[in-house]
């Protein structure tokens, strides 16, 4: 008994190929077929999973909307900083230089009194 490897291969692709026919001679079963329950139905609107969000406040009427766009811009304009107005900015450098040498002296006064004291 004297089988070549040539035959051998032969043999073995040719059972491949039958087995590989074979599967594509039977097609699946198609999905769900054997349930009880049928599959989605095509209702035509879309789920929604999750309740409309609702306005928890009532809306502004015109007039309380200007009312509070004037008291907005009033409260703007009274936090505008120095940089707004060259002299107001000036004056307030001048107030912080004064606050400093009144500072410094009352560190030179209270440095020789700590000096003087006994510890």
């Amino acid at each position: 008994m004297n089988i070549s490897v040539k035959n051998i291969m032969r043999f073995s692709v040719g059972a491949i190929l039958i087995a590989g026919l074979g599967a594509c001679a039977s097609p699946p079963p198609p999905p769900m077929s054997n349930s009880p329950l049928t599959g989605p139905v095509n209702t035509g609107a879309y789920p929604h999973f999750t309740p409309d969000p609702k306005g928890e406040t009532t809306q502004f009427t015109p007039e309380e909307k200007d009312a509070l766009r004037s008291k907005l811009s009033v409260a703007k304009s009274g936090q505008a900083g120095p940089s707004s107005d060259p002299a107001v900015a000036a004056r307030r450098q001048a107030e912080m230089q004064l606050l400093k040498k009144q500072q410094e002296a009352d560190l030179k006064e209270i440095e020789g009194k700590s000096s003087t004291t006994p510890q």
